[in-house]
């Protein structure tokens, strides 16, 4: 196993809150990771013919799970939340939670087919969270990601 690999495993078991883009070539299924990091959400970043999507587009996390962003087709793409639809207090969680921005936020552009970008939500407040892709937003590359209840 790579050093790289192993450090993100290890950050993901220390409850890290976020990790730098990486490739990878992981499905968009949902899997668990590690106990203490949460279960991984897995979302594809894509371009159907004139369609530009996340897949899935709207789900449900819960604090402590990660979401990554998976750079299918159509690129370049970001993650982008908009700051007037997520709960208060939830901008400085996930611009903490996002490594290496571009701004308030926005996660950098992925321009490499199966780049990847993951944004942590421990520690986010319980509500709805609208996201985009800024290259695509007019053409409706949004989402809105539900923060439920932590798990008991």
């Amino acid at each position: 196993m790579k050093r790289s690999a192993l450090l993100s495993i290890a950050a993901l078991a220390l409850g890290a809150v976020s990790l730098a883009a990486q490739a990878s070539k992981a499905p968009a299924a949902q899997r668990p990771a590690a106990a203490a990091a949460g279960t991984v959400i897995h979302v594809r970043m894509m371009q159907q013919g004139t369609v530009y999507k996340f897949d899935p587009a709207n789900f449900t996390v819960h604090p402590g799970d990660i979401v990554e962003f998976l750079n299918v087709s159509g690129f370049p793409h970001n993650v982008g939340f908009e700051p007037v639809k997520i709960p208060a207090g939830a901008a400085d969680v996930l611009n903490r939670a996002m490594a290496q921005r571009m701004g308030n936020l926005q996660g950098p552009m992925m321009t490499q087919p199966n780049q990847t970008y993951r944004v942590s939500f421990a520690g986010a407040p319980v509500g709805t969270y609208d996201y985009f892709c800024l290259p695509h937003k007019a053409m409706g590359m949004k989402g809105v990601i539900t923060v439920a209840a932590a798990r008991r």
